[in-house]
């Protein structure tokens, strides 16, 4: 039901309820998550007191919508752990700023706007509407009351009208879209000298003195990272239906049972002729579309091509052209009524006039084939595939929450799950955070076999690392990481050293070039030096992806060229080596270029940064008049 609720439920609002059913008080709960007893604040919102606990609780929530987003590519090494806790803080501190500010100024959200909200999330629909058992269902299973719930859509209707108060009225002027236009659109004229770095490093000689001070400062970059060798198991559908073997009489009887999934579905090819009359006619207009329909059905069975008379008056733009063709018509595609006619119909026969929601038809069943069971011998490997599944399946579910169970039950082996479930202990060595061989392909394997509970020697819990495939896993071996001796990574030392003395050289090189260009010596002309390459771009825009990152930032950071005078700037690119840019013009964009589709979406995302920067301005402000006050900033 969460999935559905993800495909329907957008924007702010959405992201406020999918929260709010997925992780229970998230960031827009209306009080503490504790009452604080004895507990000792840490932040102070005016009157208003945040706990540890409140904070706790946001800094897994947040982690829960980490996990969300990154799915398989999340792990916890990506994010700071202390600046998570950071930003949970602030979120909390600035929702209730917020809501503090909606209860002083006013902000009212009606019954009836809380009502709309709900009653049109799709999650809570059945049968295409609000289904009041759906909506109290999802509620329950997430511990939430439909009194909490209600109140925390009216707090989030309340401060996104604050919200838009602020973004939704801020004007932009039309010379800022015209200067965003021609900055956004701006090309610089560059050429650059490359010093390769390669056409030094290898004349680099470097002692073991400077190897070792390197080293020495630098152990950070040398550890080897840790590490854990695991034995595993494993209960995978996968595994279980290369075990069924069924016999032919299975197999047969099988088909037999399950036809319809071996049946091949017929299918109706349709015409029509529609005379539109939807429901807001007046009656009058209503008796002379039917009238109109009744005349071209007079004519058809005076003789007329069906074809010829749906080109000259059928309503339905879609198919007038094409004689009336439809196509092949689904169950369900074209409405009950039409649907029920079409059912009725012989082949080449033409209906009476019907009556739906878009008007009145007349319609034609051009051809109709029926279903069609194929027979055993050409559907006999996928009879076999599907019975193995389903026989797999059935005994996968069965084992999977015993599986679970003697994991738990058993956290010190895996022998108990083997032996009892007939199933094999395995092993993988070498698994590292970022390993990708083996069941460790996996994140979530990956994030276990490194879960402290599990290196403190105990069972992993039952980790789905696909559809239907579970792994339990413990580890055999930890090595934690660990700075490498010296001789173990002498040449990436060595490296490391000469690419920095190359680094020196060069930009010592450079500087002499630089020196000579401003002083009026031409770009071209240094440029016949053998360990020297010239590069000449032209124009180029801020996202060019020809010329490397740092250079195009560097060379869009320059100052303009003056009195005819080309800019030159140093860039040490990414690889080591470093070019001398030159700057020769600068070419803003022209903003009488712009269509007014590009002026309106340059407007609406100007607008909305704008406002998102007055936004945090407000807040920020309102910080101060609500005296916030952090526990370590206390006296």
């Amino acid at each position: 039901m969460l999935d559905r609720l993800r495909v329907h439920v957008k924007g702010w609002l959405g992201m406020v309820i999918l929260i709010m059913i997925s992780i229970p008080f998230a960031l827009f709960g209306l009080q503490n998550y504790t009452n604080g007893g004895s507990e000792k604040a840490v932040a102070k919102v005016g009157d208003y007191k945040i706990y540890q606990a409140d904070v706790n609780q946001a800094y897994q929530n947040r982690v829960a919508q980490l996990k969300e987003q990154y799915g398989d590519q999340y792990s916890a090494d990506l994010f700071n752990q202390e600046a998570i806790r950071q930003e949970s803080l602030n979120r909390l501190i600035q929702e209730q700023l917020v809501l503090q500010t909606v209860n002083k100024d006013g902000y009212v959200a009606s019954n009836k706007a809380v009502l709309d909200v709900i009653s049109n999330i799709d999650a809570f629909h059945k049968d295409g509407r609000f289904d009041k058992t759906t909506y109290e269902q999802l509620l329950q299973a997430r511990g939430l009351t439909t009194t909490d719930f209600v109140e925390t859509v009216r707090a989030s209707i309340e401060r996104e009208q604050f919200i838009n108060s602020i973004i939704g009225t801020t004007l932009v002027d039309e010379s800022e879209i015209d200067e965003f236009h021609r900055l956004t659109n701006q090309t610089r004229d560059i050429k650059y000298l490359l010093l390769p770095i390669s056409s030094v490093v290898n004349e680099v000689v470097v002692t073991d003195e400077e190897l070792n001070e390197h080293y020495s400062q630098n152990k950070l970059l040398y550890r080897s990272p840790e590490e854990a060798s695991i034995e595993y198991i494993s209960l995978n559908l996968s595994d279980l239906m290369s075990e069924v073997s069924p016999s032919k009489d299975e197999l047969l009887a099988f088909y037999e049972r399950e036809r319809q999934s071996f049946t091949v579905s017929g299918h109706r090819r349709a015409s029509h002729i529609l005379i539109e009359a939807t429901a807001d006619l007046a009656d009058a207009e209503r008796e002379e579309k039917r009238a109109k329909a009744d005349m071209v059905l007079s004519r058809l069975n005076k003789g007329e091509n069906f074809a010829s008379l749906a080109k000259e008056l059928s309503e339905d733009i879609g198919s007038a052209e094409s004689g009336g063709d439809l196509g092949i018509i689904t169950d369900g595609m074209m409405g009950a009524e039409f649907e029920k006619t079409l059912d009725s119909l012989e082949e080449g026969e033409v209906s009476n006039v019907v009556q739906t929601q878009y008007g009145f038809h007349i319609i034609k069943l051009v051809s109709k084939e029926a279903d069609k069971v194929q027979p055993y011998e050409a559907v006999e490997e996928t009879v076999t595939e599907l019975f193995k599944l389903n026989v797999a399946s059935e005994r996968f579910y069965q084992l999977a929450e015993r599986f679970a169970e003697l994991a738990f039950e058993n956290p010190d082996s895996l022998n108990p799950i083997a032996d009892e479930l007939g199933l094999t202990v395995e092993q993988q060595t070498g698994i590292t955070r970022t390993s990708d061989e083996g069941i460790a392909a996996s994140t979530k394997v990956r994030q276990a076999v490194f879960n402290e509970d599990v290196l403190a020697g105990n069972n992993s819990d039952a980790i789905e690392i696909g559809s239907e495939h579970l792994v339990v896993l413990r580890i055999n071996d930890y090595v934690p990481e660990a700075t490498m001796p010296l001789t173990a990574v002498k040449d990436r030392v060595e490296l490391s050293v000469k690419k920095d003395k190359a680094n020196e050289l060069l930009t010592q090189k450079a500087a002499d070039l630089l020196s000579q260009l401003t002083s009026g010596v031409t770009i071209n002309t240094l440029s016949t030096s053998d360990d020297v390459l010239l590069e000449d771009i032209g124009p180029v825009t801020r996202h060019d992806k020809s010329v490397p990152v740092k250079l195009l930032n560097d060379a869009f950071s320059m100052s303009h060229p003056t009195q005819g005078k080309p800019s030159f700037k140093l860039s040490t690119l990414d690889n080591g080596d470093v070019a001398i840019i030159e700057l020769s013009k600068v070419t803003d964009g022209d903003p009488t270029e712009m269509t007014e589709t590009s002026r309106q979406t340059f407007k609406q995302f100007l607008s909305r940064l704008t406002g998102e920067v007055m936004l945090a301005a407000t807040i920020e402000n309102l910080s101060v008049e609500a005296d916030v006050v952090l526990a370590n900033q206390a006296q």
